[in-house]
């Protein structure tokens, strides 16, 4: 440990972060937070490593430094590192046809939508027409196959809609026909592995002794109970089907591969592959600097605020939620998780925690240890 490093029941911190760890611990007091963990990389070092709580409802299983946790579309922004370095290998073309990766993807009049379009959410496939089970997301060929063959639900490059649980399903059968790879093992192969980190997209059943229980707070469950604020897009892209917290419980849940929803990771290990994809060259300044710039910007009509997707989604901007850069580049989750990194001040943050809040876009409690980073620098 070296002398600007503090160590804490919850982890290890430079000294400088001291009201970051502050702001932590009376988060898990108040039971704001009832297991949570928080992380700042900075260039390859590690500034602050936070985790504590519980992983349990009940709170007999204490949270630790090995401790995941699903943290929802978080784990998009991990999926769009895993396109980027395809890209990078000369792979993937961002203008390219999706059909000329994935045949079948051109029925229905799809045939010139090109990857980019898909990829930022503009290619009108954010729901499926055919009514949806959760029991459906466990069958991949099933769920590809009707994407692949259903018409679009606006002209491609029209409107911009964010494809909350579609998105995984068509990245990762676009990674799959590129690699011959599921989203799962090329993660694992490319990033997970040679950085030694816990992240995973479909978990094996040997490491579910370490995922957090997921808890629905009870502004979670009042959601969708707003039918002044529930329209044909949030209908179809957000309940067919719905997620419910008992089903991401579920071992079929954490075993499935749906990339959209069910990455398992904690903080310190987004912080770290966020970091390592920004600072080691993993892909060139060229290929970084395109798929972190603006694709398209505007009101999105499912997020119902405007929003800013890069080429291969990742968020860009993202508020005060992801520092004060305007350049920064990440992804949040449902029920307030987060990672992004801050290009302009080098940092890479990250926050998972397992009690489900009602925020998809600025959960509080991230929101408050994210300023309190930015006033300790």
């Amino acid at each position: 440990m070296s002398a600007m490093e503090i160590s804490s029941n919850y982890g290890v911190y430079d000294k400088r972060f001291e009201n970051v760890f502050n702001k932590f611990n009376t988060n898990l007091a108040s039971s704001i937070d009832i297991g949570a963990s928080f992380a700042v990389y900075s260039n390859g070092k590690l500034l602050v490593d936070l985790a504590g709580g519980f992983k349990n409802k009940d709170k007999t299983e204490l949270w630790t430094p090995t401790t995941t946790v699903c943290v929802h579309s978080t784990g998009k922004g991990i999926v769009a590192m895993c396109l980027a370095i395809l890209i990078e290998k000369g792979m993937l073309n961002l203008d390219s046809k999706v059909s000329e990766y994935w045949t079948e993807f051109g029925a229905s009049n799809k045939t010139d939508i090109k990857v980019r379009t898909l990829l930022s959410h503009q290619a009108g496939l954010y729901a499926w027409k055919e009514k949806m089970t959760e029991s459906d997301f466990l069958n991949w060929n099933y769920c590809t196959e009707l994407l692949a063959a259903q018409e679009t639900l606006h002209i491609p490059g029209t409107k911009i809609c964010y494809h909350a649980k579609s998105i995984g399903f068509l990245v990762g059968e676009l990674i799959k026909r590129i690699s011959g790879k599921s989203v799962g093992e090329f993660l694992k192969e490319e990033l997970v592995d040679p950085l030694n980190v816990s992240c995973t997209i479909g978990t094996p059943i040997s490491y579910h002794s370490e995922i957090a229980e997921l808890i629905s707070s009870p502004d979670l469950n009042a959601a969708f109970n707003d039918r002044d604020k529930i329209d044909k897009y949030t209908m179809s892209t957000f309940l067919n089907p719905g997620n419910r917290t008992r089903t991401a419980n579920t071992e079929e849940f954490k075993v499935a591969e749906i990339p959209a929803l069910n990455c398992h990771s904690n903080s310190v290990s987004l912080a770290k592959l966020y970091d390592y994809f920004f600072n080691s060259g993993l892909v060139s300044n060229s290929t970084l600097e395109s798929i972190t710039s603006i694709e398209i910007k505007g009101d999105d009509q499912v997020m119902k605020r405007p929003m800013q997707w890069s080429p291969v989604g990742f968020s860009v901007g993202g508020g005060k939620l992801f520092g004060t850069s305007s350049r920064s580049f990440g992804h949040t989750g449902w029920g307030g998780s987060m990672a992004f990194t801050d290009p302009e001040n080098n940092l890479s943050i990250a926050y998972t925690m397992n009690l489900l809040t009602g925020s998809m876009l600025g959960d509080n409690r991230a929101l408050e240890l994210v300023t309190e980073t930015y006033k300790s620098l």
